[in-house]
Formats: structure tokens, sequence, C-alpha cells
């Protein structure tokens, strides 16, 4: 099988399941990634380096400045899998961080590829991410 696996640092949560199917000669397994993390070498995975365009924009509002930053990863995930595609390969499933935006596009690249999404967080201003640490308290501007 043909795996395509998307997050921004390699191996991330991925690690044990690439080494797994890397492992297998039968796979072809593409990390696509935007840290190289030359530390990282896996048997059998192939990381494939996106890189977005440019950061977000200092004057984009704070609330979607984040949202700025995943279309940017989107578009930069996108031209890489557009690239792997010209080189003929067509992954049998797509597995990705939903987080970042690494996911947003790459079914314009690969529109008949299942897509599976980890879902690490979900975002509300108690309970989450955002206010994990006691010691940095929300402000209302960032519970907003």
């Amino acid at each position: 099988m043909k795996y395509l696996f998307l997050h921004p640092n390699f191996p991330a949560q991925y690690r044990h399941i690439i080494t797994a199917l890397g492992a297998n000669p039968n796979n072809q397994v593409v990390f696509g990634t935007k840290n190289e993390r030359p530390e990282w070498k896996i048997p059998g995975v192939h990381k494939a380096l996106f890189k977005p365009s440019r950061e977000p924009r200092p004057e984009t509002h704070h609330y979607v400045r984040p949202l700025e930053s995943a279309v940017i990863y989107g578009q930069a995930v996108f031209r890489t899998a557009e690239q792997l595609k010209a080189q003929g390969f067509v992954p049998d499933i797509i597995c990705g961080h939903s987080g970042w935006g690494p996911t947003l596009f790459v079914k314009e690249a690969f529109p008949n590829t299942p897509l599976l999404c980890y879902f690490e967080w979900f975002y509300n201003s108690h309970g989450s991410d955002a206010d994990f640490d006691p010691a940095e308290p929300l402000t209302v501007d960032d519970m907003a």
C-alpha cells in the first residue's frame, strides 16, 4: 500500500505506525513534514518536505493569525502533494494531523484518496490546550 502521512514535525505521533509500515517492503510510506529532522531516520519512510511560503502577517488580527498560518501550511502541503503526484505517487490513504493546516487542501491533490485525520485537540476557552497551564491564565480577550 501507499501511505501519505502529514505533520509539521517528523515523526510526531506517527513514529510507531510509520516504523511498522516502513518495515514492510510492500508498502511505500511518505511523510510530508516541515521539519527535516535529520536525526530521525526510519527505514522505509521517505520524507517529503513542505515549505510554507511565508509566516502570518503581523498586522493580521491575532484571532485569525492561527487560521492564516494553517492556510499557508495547507498551501505548502498542496504544492508538495502535486509534486508527489507528478512523480507518480498517489497514496491509498492519507493520515494527517488536523491542527496547523496540513490536511486542509490535500484532497484537492488526491480527491479519490481517503483522508484520516488525527484530532488531537478541540478548541474552546476552557478545558483545552488554551488553558492547560495555571501559570498562564487566559485573558478575556484570549477567550474570545
